[in-house]
């Protein structure tokens, strides 16, 4: 199962950011826990560690969501690079649900 829907990446070769460009880099976002997995197959195009941040906040909300009654303790997002290297991990239980 895919995390992200491919109708939503955004498809680009930078982001503005005020008279700067940022370069915008490939993000893999997988959930991770209790022995269970959700890998991200598609990923997203995004232009810094904030919006990387905002990202793993998005998809573990949606997976807490979408499967109810589930211990989400051992649960992290485990964030990669295009490259395969670990740019993030942000447990579920720091995500403030609203």
């Amino acid at each position: 199962m895919a995390v992200s829907d491919p109708a939503e990446i955004a498809v680009g070769a930078c982001g503005k950011v005020g008279k700067t460009s940022m370069p915008r880099r490939l993000y893999r976002f997988h959930c991770l826990g209790g022995g269970d997995a959700v890998f991200d197959l598609c990923g997203r195009w995004l232009s810094s560690i904030r919006e990387v941040r905002q990202q793993a906040d998005r998809v573990a909300l949606a997976l807490m969501i979408g499967v109810s009654c589930q211990d989400w303790t051992m649960w992290f997002v485990d964030v990669r690079d295009a490259a395969g290297r670990l740019v993030l991990m942000r447990a579920f239980t720091v995500v403030k649900v609203a």
